[in-house]
């Protein structure tokens, strides 16, 4: 059974599979996580772990990562932008591209085919765009709508923390429902944009063909109800680190010591 952790700045999900089955999955949140409680996790739902792999964006908390991971007696090992994945990142700088966005990238192309954008609705919100010959092209990246909220709750005197859902109408008739509109209804209107423009600078580039658009993340769901012509893939990212362990395991990396 391979055990595959998704590091985000929120959460930290995981994920069990056999074979290509996700057989279960569960979450930890990020500044609560611990060598210990992944264990115990592990150990309550009958998880028998054989190999690990993981990828995180929070690079202070790679220690206890590998931590968790060692306890378990297995070969682990982490995705990042030098992992021989088979994927090109044309972009300036590869060094800065997150792993999520690479693992995202990877599941996009192999399960749904390229050329695809990828929208990542997770503690930032980000699209990530692949070529019809499966390169990584970039994106782009916007605070997440949990983000927004929290900022006007702490950068204002008098307005509220709310959460983020889809509210009755736009015009608001109170200050809640303000705030959901805005952030709802706004939100909505930036990825309707934002993904438009990507489609037409992935045409005016050369790319052929119909353009995927795949919803993956926290968040998916809700916007999900008023976006159209989205393919909705809430495990993406885990599904992303499966097929990059058996790339890697097909590539002969744990004899070059890409496994810990």
């Amino acid at each position: 059974m391979l055990l595959a952790l998704d590091v985000g700045n929120t959460n930290v999900t995981v994920g069990a599979f056999e074979g290509e089955r996700l057989r279960d999955q569960w979450r930890h949140e990020t500044r609560c996580f611990s060598a210990p409680a992944l264990l115990s996790a592990a150990r309550k739902r009958r998880v028998r772990v054989t190999a690990a792999i993981y990828g995180s964006v929070v690079p202070e908390l790679g220690g206890e990562v590998r931590k968790a991971l060692r306890s378990f007696g297995v070969p682990s090992v982490g995705i990042g932008p030098r992992s021989a994945l088979g994927m090109r990142l044309l972009v300036e700088r590869p060094g800065q591209v997150g792993a999520d966005r690479i693992l995202n990238a990877v599941a996009a192309a192999e399960l749904y085919g390229a050329p695809a954008v990828v929208v990542d609705f997770g503690t930032a919100t980000t699209f990530d765009c692949i070529s019809g010959r499966g390169d990584y092209l970039g994106g782009a990246i916007l605070p997440g709508p949990n983000m927004a909220a929290q900022a006007l709750a702490e950068k204002t005197a008098k307005l509220p923390l709310v959460q983020v859902r889809r509210p009755r109408r736009v015009i608001g008739r109170e200050t809640v429902e303000c705030i959901e509109a805005g952030l709802y209804y706004g939100y909505l209107g930036m990825i309707e944009k934002v993904l438009t423009l990507t489609k037409q600078e992935l045409r005016q580039s050369g790319e052929t063909g119909r353009v995927r658009a795949i919803a993956t993340g926290g968040l998916s769901a809700l916007f999900l109800r008023d976006l159209r012509g989205f393919i909705h893939a809430p495990d993406l990212t885990l599904q992303g680190l499966r097929l990059s362990y058996e790339r890697l395991r097909r590539r002969g990396a744990a004899a070059r010591g890409s496994f810990q």
